[in-house]
């Protein structure tokens, strides 16, 4: 089972009903009753001809056909859940600054209980916070996670913004999204990552900024998790990993960053000699919320400033952004 770490995630489960087992999968809304209501579709103007300037255009413009007054089956239904899934689709095309826009507007379409018609209507505040609130729920369950596929902690971010910076939600209904955005923000792609000490196998003392390969990945995981295994085994016989370490373009710290080692000394001698295999003394990763680790296994790849490439990416994620490693 996957282990989950930050307890104020672990509420998602109640709060959305999104993630619910142990197995570390996104509900499937296959079960969910499809609806007559037929999601209304924008036309992309005729000069716009490639994939990128679509996706550009779709990004601010893909809800301008609905009203945002009818909450007719924005629960319980697929209506709205496929609808925000294809536009995610369509976002992961555009620009980071356009995807935040469309999000952002998004957003701010349910909050003002936009129609498409223009009609004059005052939104009801009862009704836009029931639109507001099911967005919420569902771009968290689709961006915040590792392992849901559509994954994105820069999209999520721009969403934590908005509710942060809105007059919707309450102070003290801000104070979670509020503590999401700060442990969001926290080794965000493109930043350096967060220094922290580690105690190797072989008990050498030692750091991350120590490190000094090309690229660097970081494993954090627990022996006692069937994910983290499973990930385990995939990264052991995985080509691009393996090709890399050998030709020292790359190095692979794994790190258990609990507090009890008992679990960890007794595992730590299957996992590959190649790996730098290691626990965070006194667990400073997780008291000092060093890192957002809402659940393990997590996957990062650094580059050899500490940069962060990919941040909790899927292991094909860590290995198209590795493969100029493999070349000589």
């Amino acid at each position: 089972m996957i282990r989950w770490i930050t307890g104020l995630w672990i509420g998602l489960c109640s709060l959305a009903g999104v993630f619910c087992s142990c197995q570390a999968s996104v509900k499937s809304f296959a079960s969910l009753p499809r609806t007559g209501r037929q999601f209304p579709l924008v036309t992309v103007p005729a000069q716009l001809q490639t994939p990128a300037e679509r996706s550009e255009w779709l990004a601010l413009h893909y809800w301008d056909q609905l009203d945002f007054t009818d909450t007719t089956d924005i629960r319980g239904t697929l209506f709205l859940e496929q609808a925000l899934s294809d536009y995610l689709a369509i976002l992961r095309q555009a620009s980071p600054e356009r995807q935040a826009e469309g999000l952002k507007g998004l957003l701010r379409k349910a909050e003002t209980g936009y129609r498409p018609d223009s009609t004059n209507v005052a939104p009801r505040p009862d009704l836009q916070k029931a639109f507001l609130n099911r967005f919420d729920e569902l771009l968290e369950a689709y961006l915040a996670f590792s392992y849901s596929p559509m994954q994105d902690n820069e999209m999520y971010i721009a969403v934590l913004e908005y509710i942060t910076q809105s007059n919707s939600w309450s102070e003290e209904e801000k104070i979670r999204p509020s503590i999401l955005l700060e442990l969001c923000l926290k080794n965000r792609k493109g930043t350096p990552a967060t220094d922290f000490d580690y105690v190797a196998a072989d008990g050498t003392k030692s750091h991350l900024y120590a490190l000094s390969s090309p690229y660097v990945i970081l494993f954090f995981y627990d022996p006692e998790c069937a994910h983290c295994r499973q990930l385990i085994d995939q990264m052991h016989h995985s080509t691009v990993l393996n090709e890399a370490l050998e030709k020292h373009q790359l190095q692979l710290l794994t790190i258990y960053p609990y507090a009890d080692t008992t679990a960890w000394r007794t595992g730590v001698a299957n996992l590959p000699t190649a790996w730098i295999n290691s626990y965070n003394p006194a667990s400073t990763i997780l008291s000092d919320e060093l890192y957002e680790l809402k659940i393990t296994p997590a996957l990062y790849l650094l580059d050899q400033e500490k940069r962060v490439l990919v941040r909790e990416g899927s292991l094909p994620e860590i290995e198209q952004a590795l493969i100029p490693a493999k070349e000589p």
